[in-house]
């Protein structure tokens, strides 16, 4: 797909993917009028529509129609009433989760040559980790997210890094699972029904520019760059075509799906390579676990204490100034009737609810559970059993399914952060004449538990016990994150220290110097018998 030159936006063929980036960004961004805004009116026409034109005719429809308006957050909001709707941020927690399996820890970039490993050491001083865990969040979020390397001089002189571009941003072009070319896409203002927005398209070797002013809707016409004070810095950068060569053979731009395989545009040409979004599929649950906290609430505000008092107990404010109650008067006036009455009429009243908390709760822990399996992750990974302290191999076993979900994005992130990293190295060769050379770094990924030291040093009482186990593997089980040499540095300073790696010529020289003033060696003659007289 070239640089557009107007028409409909986002491409109808990609309008799909759109509505369900709305929906997926609405939750994930847990505002309740976002997610009014995004699904009031939709009953209507399957699209969002403006205040003034919502009606709600499909409430009492069937199909998605009628489902999809029956949603506590499809619903219209009371007009006689507060709105008391509440959001759990369920989907926030769960995409963060998912990026902190990942990059909780930095993961380890390494490479043979010394300038290339100097420069990813500067790469991860610099705040790479943070950037791939943001990116992370945003890719369990919405299926997809795109790293690219960048040259700005003012903000890193004389230095590339890179940025994360999320998939509400780009329109790619994808043929049996891999990126050809991608546009990014930004807006830069909006004012009224006016929509500014800057467009660069991503090809092998070359990236070109474009800035249009059009609708919601639609891309409208191209215009010059420094007709908008957000695209005029483009004006010094670009060529007579708009564009800028990257000096790659390549695409500068490397996509990491979520998770696959796509089920829900599996069958659409356009869609069906896309990453699946960790929400995808949930969002029926999101919106059950908001009705039932709303519910909880709805119970927790009626069973305020209240009290009912008869007429002759409340005073008279004056003519058409209604009658109050005082709570803390003690003596009302005598009634006329007969001793221990109970009448209703002229008795305190004490009105107050239970609140079904445990019923609440329960129901609100298993659509939980239900919306966290279904995105691959262990309840346990947000904490539902507490801080007791447990080891390493009972987090394991607790968190299986999150563990299993890890291990599969890692096969993704690695590979896709090594060929991040190549290109912006090639990058910094090519335009910023960098001393390192663009290889492909090998990247590991760090145990998300570990174990405690304690827990470690009985392991390996057991094993050398067990005489199972040698010098050099104690000091990899000890130190996983050491390199060979760091290893056998160590195996070399315990033999020293223990004295099976001495010097026999020291040894031997200590073990004279050991000897008595008569000669005789130290355990020499102890078994002998006793010389005769």
């Amino acid at each position: 797909m070239p640089m557009p030159t107007g028409g409909a936006w986002p491409p109808p063929q990609l309008a799909p993917a759109y509505q369900a980036y709305r929906d997926w960004d609405a939750w994930y961004d847990g505002s309740p009028d976002k997610l009014t805004a995004v699904y009031n009116g939709r009953a209507v026409t399957g699209q969002t529509l403006p205040p003034s034109q919502r009606l709600y005719p499909g409430q009492r429809a069937g199909g998605l129609v009628g489902r999809v308006s029956r949603w506590l957050w499809g619903s219209p909001p009371p007009s006689d009433a507060r709105d008391g709707r509440l959001h759990v941020p369920l989907p926030a927690d769960l995409t963060a989760a998912a990026a902190n399996l990942l990059f909780s820890e930095t993961p380890r970039l390494t490479a043979e040559d010394t300038a290339v490993q100097a420069r990813l050491d500067q790469l991860i001083e610099d705040g790479l980790t943070t950037t791939l865990l943001h990116a992370a969040e945003a890719d369990s979020a919405l299926g997809d997210v795109y790293l690219r390397p960048v040259v700005d001089q003012e903000v890193s002189p004389g230095k590339a890094f890179l940025a994360a571009v999320h998939a509400d941003g780009a329109v790619p072009t994808i043929r049996w699972g891999r990126l050809l070319e991608v546009t990014f896409w930004s807006v830069l203002e909006v004012d009224g029904n006016t929509w500014v927005r800057l467009l660069e398209h991503h090809s092998r070797g070359r990236i070109e520019y474009a800035l249009f002013i059009g609708t919601a809707t639609d891309l409208g016409q191209r215009r010059a760059f420094a007709d908008h004070p957000g695209a005029a810095y483009l004006a010094d950068l670009v060529d007579d075509s708009s564009g800028q060569s990257t000096g790659l053979d390549r695409l500068d731009v490397v996509r990491i799906p979520n998770a696959g395989p796509q089920r829900r545009w599996r069958t659409l040409p356009a869609l069906k390579y896309l990453g699946r979004s960790d929400l995808d599929g949930s969002e029926q649950i999101f919106d059950r676990i908001d009705d039932v906290w709303t519910s909880w609430m709805r119970d927790i505000h009626l069973a305020r204490a209240r009290i009912m008092v008869p007429d002759y107990m409340l005073t008279s404010n004056g003519p058409g100034a209604g009658s109050s109650f005082d709570a803390d008067r003690e003596v009302f006036r005598a009634l006329r009737m007969p001793p221990n009455s109970e009448s209703a009429g002229g008795q305190i009243t004490v009105a107050q609810f239970a609140i079904r908390h445990a019923e609440h709760k329960a129901t609100g822990d298993a659509l939980v559970e239900l919306a966290l399996r279904h995105a691959g992750l262990s309840s346990q990974t947000l904490g539902d059993e507490g801080d007791v302290a447990v080891t390493a191999t009972e987090v394991q076993a607790r968190e299986r399914q999150s563990f299993t979900t890890r291990g599969t994005r890692v096969q993704s992130w690695a590979p896709a952060i090594a060929e991040a990293v190549e290109l912006l190295l090639a990058v910094e060769r090519v335009q910023l004449g960098g001393r390192a050379d663009p290889v492909r770094p090998n990247v590991e990924f760090g145990d998300s538990v570990s174990e405690s030291p304690e827990t470690i040093a009985r392991t390996l009482q057991l094993l050398q016990a067990a005489e199972a186990v040698s010098l050099d593997t104690k000091v990899r089980m000890l130190h996983p994150d050491w390199a060979d040499p760091d290893v056998r540095a160590e195996v070399e300073r315990i033999k020293q220290d223990s004295g099976t790696g001495a010097d026999p010529e020291q040894v031997l020289a200590g073990f004279a110097g050991n000897t008595s003033q008569d000669g005789d060696v130290p355990g020499e003659g102890e078994n002998e018998e006793p010389a005769e007289e």
